[in-house]
Parts: C-alpha cells; sequence; structure tokens
C-alpha cells in the first residue's frame, strides 16, 4: 500500500517536472527580469538601492538575494585547455539541434520601441517600422525618446526532450 502510494507521487512529480512551463521574460516598460520553472522557482534580476542590481532566487518559499559583490569570492580552479584534435564527433557545433530547438519555443508576447534619437532618421525609418509592425506586429518607431522591449518565451521540458530525442 504504501510502495503504490509512493510510486504514485514519484510518478506525478515526474509528470509535473516534464510538463511544468519554463517562461523567461525581459520587461524594459517595467523593469522585469526574470525566468520561472513552473511553481517551483523563479530567479529575477531586480534594482538594488546598495549596488546597480541583485538577483533574486525564489525556491518554492525559500528567499535568496545576491548581489555581484557577494559572489566575488567565489574563485574558480584554473580549466586546463584542450587540445582540438582531442575533440570527440559528438562534441561538434549541431545546426539542426539548435534549429529544433529554437523552434520548441513559444513567444508569447513581444512589443518593440524605437527611438533613434534623430528626428530626421526616425522619420526616413517610419515607413519600414509600419510595414514591419503590420507584418509581424508589436514593432513600433516613436518620436518620443523612449526605447522598450517586452520579450516573454515560454517553453515545456517534454518540448525540449523531443527535441533532443528528434535529432
Amino acid at each position: 500500500m504504501v510502495l503504490s502510494v509512493l510510486l504514485i507521487l514519484l510518478l506525478g512529480m515526474l509528470i509535473y517536472l516534464l510538463l511544468m512551463p519554463l517562461e523567461l521574460c525581459v520587461d524594459s516598460y517595467q523593469d522585469r527580469y526574470y525566468l520561472r520553472l513552473g511553481m517551483l522557482g523563479r530567479a529575477s534580476v531586480e534594482k538594488d538601492p546598495v549596488e546597480l542590481l541583485r538577483l533574486h532566487l525564489k525556491v518554492l518559499f525559500l528567499n535568496f538575494y545576491w548581489r555581484p559583490s557577494d559572489l566575488k569570492g567565489f574563485k574558480s580552479k584554473p580549466k586546463k585547455r584542450q587540445d582540438h584534435q582531442k575533440r570527440h564527433k559528438g562534441q561538434q557545433f549541431n545546426v539542426s539541434l539548435i534549429k529544433r530547438l529554437l523552434r520548441s519555443f513559444t513567444v508569447r508576447r513581444f512589443r518593440l520601441e524605437v527611438d533613434t534619437g534623430d528626428p530626421v532618421l526616425n522619420a526616413k525609418l517610419y515607413p519600414l517600422f509600419f510595414h514591419l509592425d503590420r507584418r509581424l506586429g508589436g514593432i513600433r518607431l516613436n518620436f518620443v525618446n523612449r526605447n522598450h522591449l517586452l520579450l516573454q518565451i515560454t517553453n515545456r521540458p517534454i518540448y525540449l526532450l523531443k527535441a533532443f530525442i528528434n535529432t
């Protein structure tokens, strides 16, 4: 009885880990930059009054904060350089795998506002941005000195695993 309950819990957790949403959000409108792993964790970059920024890591119900000055104490050991002849064939750059991995991502929201700072150049670029906005959507040129980006992409680990398996 206990074994079957543990097996069901383990199977449920494995299914959740494969189907949980992964979300990357870069929002310069509201200064939000984070990577969310379902309901398990969230890593975000925030403004800090002491330093320029800090890393906020939230895992389940625990909160951790790191500043760049805290990370300077960790020194890595010097790595040995590999010779180029010693590479295996499996470590080569695979373009088709990269394409499949990138296709597995879904863009949920995209908005880009650009201002070059030069009104004459903005006026020359306006027809191009108008047609890009009509074709792709979310790309705008403005004359009020605003440069913003909103990009929210999502994926699931099962889709990444499928892209690796189907190579």
